[in-house]
Formats: C-alpha cells, sequence, structure tokens
C-alpha cells in the first residue's frame, strides 16, 4: 500500500436523507390524553389510550377489512404500566395498512414510568419522599430519571474506577483491595459491585466487606462460567466500581432508595429547586415492556406502522444471582439450566417477532433499563428509519436473533434456516448513549440475519461496539449472508471497555459488505486487547470492506483475528507512526486481500486531516444530521 494524501473524503462523507411514502388512509381514529375508551374514537370524541384505539381498530377491520386505517395520537403523555401488545389480527392484509401516527405537529410519549412526588429538605444536603410503593422491596427501580436527563445511584468512586490489588483464590468470589480504597460502614445488603472484563461486564451483590484483611466477597460469581472470564484473566488488576449505599451517597445528582423504607434519597445539582423538582417530578419506570408485536406460528403481523410516535421510561431488574455477561449483554441465565450457561438477551422496551412489512419511523425510544427495540424470530421487510435511540441501559437496535432457539431438538438455524430474519433496514437514525449500565451493549447488533441494511445512521458515545455483525464464532456456515452496513458515521465509540471497533463481525457472511463509513475517535484500549476502528473476529470470512474512512483510531484501523479470506479494498486508513494498518491476530495474512488501500500516517493527520474533517461535518450537517 503506499502513502500518500486523502483524494476521496467527499465521497465517504454520509448523506442522511429522511424519505417516507404517505399512504392515503380510509379510516380514521383519534386518541388523546383527555380522551375515553368508551368514545367513538372521533376527532371530537377522541380515545384515551393506543390499547382503547388497538380494540376500536380490530371492530373497524371486521367490517372494514379492505381499508386502510389510521389512528391519529394527539401530542402528550401517556402512562402505561403494561405493554402495548398487537398480535396477528391487528396488522393489514394484502396492500391494507393499519397506522399509529402522530398527529401534526405534535409529539406523543408512551411512558411506562411513575413521577415521583412530595419532595422535602432534609436539611443536610439531601431531600427525600416518600415511595409507599417501593417498600419492603415491592417496587426496586436501577433507574431515575430528572428533566429527562438520567441520573446515577449512589456510587464509589464518583468518576472513574478502583483496580482489584490480587483476585482470590477461586478468582470468582473474592478480591483483595487497596486499604482506604473502600468507606467503611456500608450497609445496604444490595450494594452492588459493578465489575469491568475485556468486553463485558457482571453486577454482582456484595456478601461482606473485611476492612481488616482488605477482602471484598460477592454473593454470586463475576463473570460467565466460561474460564477467560474469572477476575483476573484479561488484567491482574481489573477495574471495579460500587454503587447502592447511603454512604456512597455525597455528590450532586446521586440517588439512592431504601427498599426497607420505601423513602427515596436525592442530593441535588446547584441550580435546582426543590419546588421546582415537585412541579417538574423524578420518574422512576414502573413496566418492563413498552410495545410487544408478535405474530403467532401460523400468521405474522403484516403491515403495522408506527409514526411520530415516542416511547420511554422502561425497566429491567437484573437477575437474582446477578448479571454476567458474555457478549452484547447476552447473560447468563444463572436459573439452574443448562448448568446456568446457557445465555439470553436481556428484555426490550419494543419487541417485534414474527412481523412482515412493518415500520417504526420518525419517533424515539429513550431512557430504559434494557435494551431498546428487538427486531426478533422471522422478521421480514421492516423498517426502523429516522429515529432516536438514546440513553439505553443496553443494546440500542437488535436484528435477528442468537443460536440458541431449536426445532424439534436442533438448533433453528441448522433445522430451518429459511426462517432468518431478511430484508430488515435500519436508516437514517440517531443512536447514541447506549450501554448506560451494561457496558458490554452495542449501537446495533445483527445477529443471525439476511439481507439486513445498516445505513445513513449516527451512531455515537458508547462504551463499548458501534455496529456488530454476526454470531457465530468460527467459519460454520449460517443463514447469516449479504448484510449491509454502509454510509454510517460511528464516532466516540469504545469509550470505556475493550476488543472492539466501530464496527465488530464474526462467522462466514458470504455477500456481506462493510461499504462508505466514516469512522472516529476509538481511544486507548484501558483493558488488555485493543480497540480497532473495525475488529474482524473469529471466523469473518467472505467479506468485502471497501471505501470506508478510518481515523483517529490510537490503535490499528483494522484487526483481524482468527479471520479467513476477505477483501479490503478503496479504503482510506489513517494511523500513528509506527502502528500497522491491519494487526494480524492468529490470522494469515495472505488470506486478506487488501487492494487500492490508501494509507496515511499520522505526520499528515494532525492539520491535513482535521481540516478536512471540519469540512466533512459541515457538509454532514447540511445533508441533514449534524456530527459532534
Amino acid at each position: 500500500m503506499k502513502i500518500i494524501r486523502p483524494t476521496r473524503l467527499l465521497a465517504l462523507v454520509l448523506s442522511f436523507v429522511f424519505a417516507s411514502v404517505a399512504i392515503a388512509d380510509d379510516v380514521n381514529l383519534y386518541v388523546a390524553p383527555t380522551g375515553r375508551d368508551t368514545n367513538p374514537g372521533t376527532k371530537q370524541q377522541p380515545l384515551a389510550t393506543i390499547t382503547g384505539a388497538r380494540d376500536a381498530v380490530r371492530r373497524k377491520r371486521d367490517s372494514k377489512a379492505d381499508q386502510n386505517i389510521a389512528v391519529i395520537v394527539q401530542g402528550g403523555t401517556y402512562h402505561i404500566t403494561e405493554p402495548i401488545v398487537f398480535g396477528p389480527n391487528d396488522g393489514g392484509a394484502g396492500d391494507v395498512v393499519v397506522t399509529y401516527r402522530a398527529a401534526d405537529g405534535e409529539r406523543p410519549m408512551i411512558s411506562g414510568g411513575r413521577p415521583i412526588t412530595g419532595w422535602r429538605d432534609r436539611s443536610d444536603g439531601t431531600w427525600s419522599a416518600e415511595v409507599p410503593e417501593a417498600r419492603a422491596g415491592r417496587w426496586r427501580f436501577r433507574e431515575l430519571f430528572i428533566n429527562g436527563q438520567r441520573r446515577p445511584r449512589a456510587r464509589h468512586p464518583n468518576k472513574g474506577y478502583l483496580r482489584v490489588v490480587q483476585s482470590g483464590a477461586d478468582r470468582r468470589t473474592s478480591f483483595t483491595f487497596k486499604p482506604g480504597d473502600i468507606p467503611r460502614s456500608l450497609r445496604d445488603p444490595n450494594l452492588e459491585l459493578l465489575f469491568l472484563h475485556d468486553w463485558s461486564t457482571s453486577r454482582v451483590r456484595v456478601k461482606s466487606i473485611d476492612h481488616g484483611a482488605n477482602v471484598l466477597t460477592v454473593a454470586d460469581p463475576i463473570g460467565c462460567k466460561a474460564s477467560h472470564y474469572r477476575i483476573d484473566h484479561f488484567e491482574k488488576h481489573p477495574r471495579y466500581r460500587l454503587e447502592n449505599d447511603p454512604v456512597l451517597l455525597d455528590a450532586p445528582g446521586e440517588w439512592y432508595l431504601n427498599t426497607d423504607t420505601g423513602v427515596l434519597f436525592y442530593r441535588p445539582l446547584k441550580d435546582e429547586s426543590i419546588s421546582k423538582f415537585n412541579a417538574s417530578p423524578p420518574i422512576a419506570p414502573v413496566a418492563t415492556a413498552l410495545l410487544q408485536v408478535r405474530g403467532d406460528a401460523k400468521r405474522p403481523v403484516r403491515n403495522l406502522r408506527f409514526d411520530g410516535l415516542h416511547f420511554a421510561h422502561c425497566a429491567w431488574s437484573t437477575p437474582s444471582h446477578g448479571f454476567a455477561a458474555g457478549q452484547a449483554t447476552f447473560h447468563e441465565r444463572r436459573d439452574g439450566t443448562n448448568g446456568g450457561a446457557l445465555r439470553e438477551p436481556m428484555p426490550t422496551a419494543v419487541t417485534f417477532e414474527r412481523a412482515e412489512q412493518c415500520r417504526f419511523v420518525n419517533g424515539s425510544i429513550m431512557h430504559t433499563g434494557g435494551s431498546a427495540i428487538w427486531l426478533g424470530s422471522r422478521c421480514d421487510d421492516w423498517v426502523f428509519a429516522g429515529n432516536i435511540v438514546s440513553d439505553i441501559a443496553g443494546n440500542g437496535i437488535l436484528i435477528g436473533e442468537d443460536r440458541g432457539r431449536r426445532i424439534d431438538g436442533r438448533y433453528w438455524w441448522q433445522a430451518a434456516p429459511q426462517q432468518v430474519a431478511k430484508r430488515n433496514i435500519v436508516k437514517n437514525n440517531l443512536i447514541e448513549h447506549c450501554g448506560q449500565l451494561f457496558y458490554g451493549a452495542v449501537g446495533v447488533w445483527v445477529g443471525m440475519a439476511e439481507q439486513t441494511t445498516i445505513a445513513n445512521n449516527e451512531i455515537r458515545h458508547l462504551p463499548y461496539t458501534g455496529v456488530s455483525v454476526g454470531w457465530m464464532w468460527n467459519s460454520t456456515p449460517t443463514p447469516c449472508k449479504g448484510n449491509r452496513v454502509e454510509r454510517n458515521h460511528i464516532h466516540h465509540v469504545m469509550q470505556i471497555l475493550s476488543d472492539g471497533g466501530g464496527i465488530y463481525t464474526l462467522g462466514r457472511q458470504p455477500g456481506t459488505v462493510l461499504s462508505g463509513n466514516v469512522i472516529h475517535d476509538v481511544p486507548t484500549n484501558l483493558g488488555r486487547a485493543e480497540s480497532n476502528g473495525m475488529f474482524l473476529d473469529q471466523g469473518t470470512s467472505e467479506m468485502v470492506i471497501e471505501n470506508n474512512l478510518i481515523y483517529a483510531v490510537s490503535r490499528s484501523p483494522l484487526r483481524f483475528h482468527q479471520a479467513l479470506e476477505n477483501l479490503v479494498r478503496n479504503n482510506i486508513l489513517v494511523t500513528g507512526q509506527g502502528t500497522p494498518i491491519v494487526r494480524y491476530n492468529a490470522t494469515e495474512p495472505r488470506r486478506i486481500t487488501l487492494t487500492d488501500n490508501e494509507v496515511i500516517e499520522a505526520k499528515h493527520w494532525t492539520a491535513d486531516f482535521k481540516s478536512a474533517h471540519e469540512r466533512a461535518k459541515s457538509l454532514i450537517s447540511a445533508a441533514g444530521r449534524t456530527s459532534r
């Protein structure tokens, strides 16, 4: 490869163009916060809930099955405690479409949260509110949102992390800490340890702290059962933090819930007043799901669309024996099945399964305790476009399935590969601040899926990987093929964990293309393994990587690990002096075909490439999405 200055930057800049196709509605129903579900659903006498509108649509379809139906949702907040559920009878048939959409110029919000009111000043620098529903542990929320912002639970340290001194004998349930690192008098029995592995995290309850011996012991094992999740496998002195104890409530913006008494404590920010706090109270999540669209074994949900609806505040409680993640927040079940080693994804606020030709556009999913949205088993021709996914505890968007589902004792991808999710599109979205509680989360996860398109999205501010494609750790053929990740702007990822990248891939994926993506601001890894612009991991093969721009990455722009044949062409790759453009880990270089790539060494980057990036930002902004 020859070293030259960038000449094709403009060809790589994202083009964020929002497009939608209007469908003429034959029947309209109306929903408003001031309505009643006993009303007829007219504009003058609207319904009160989307569930009520769904039932009205079913009645309309009995007599008007050949007509498009639109439910017009007025602005305001719709509080729910249970998910809104749609089944095979709730969509359209043939060319008929059922749409739930925001009224023109309105912003309807479906919230699974409950305002916490009745705050009083305790005159000790904290405020408190009685939450009777939380007494005796009946409501254990892990999130609190104030003025649209997630606030942290009481924690230590308030910034950064502590370091393990030495792992205990079993390398799973205890470790020694530096004298003075952990405050004395911690007393909440639900004190939680957050432990950072290279690419995942564990959250387990603390059993005891011995300040004489400087030993912390946990109630359940740290890490998945696989040996490489042991405390000291990746690093001798890994990072950790403690959360959820009144002694730790020492920084403005932190909160603590006493689940015995049902009293919520908060240490306010300097500019907060208790009168405004009570006027616009904090919100804690109650509902464990917000929207579920599921077909049955014989009939998928078809032609069901959501346009301009906003979903927020969804709860998820970690498993009773702790959260031990493998990858992309898939965590051990720890319920006694399969020796406790069976992994499953955390729940999503919005779920589609057995859904075809459905749409979720121009809306948002925010402030969740688990992941945001999953387009799961047997979903085809689905579009997720023009949305904002932000402030998510887990993954942002999931497409397809993992390997686990079985049919008559065989894995689905072997027994019925035709059931793979296919021809689904994720485009023109802003995906940011995912992995807020579970750092191993990714912005967009594509498991086993076919002909998926991830295009023209801005994906930013993530603790781990931006886009992950594939879910087989070797070159065994699977239905995962023909996917496209193109023209995405991926930046400020890998901010906490290691061993990932702007884009991460696994397995044999014939016909999969990574093209035209701009990836930058991937910092030096704090764990053992390096982080990269793209990390092409185990089994990655039969892929094309072309026309991408990767820069401001502290390690190699590209890394292959146990990969096979792939084509890398026409990319612009920027590296620091002495850092290889491609890192080969257990990969034979001859298997990777490199052709017509432009290489820029760091000495050219400082002045020339920063100027080019400023031009790129202005062009991206002019195209309709601001680069930050």
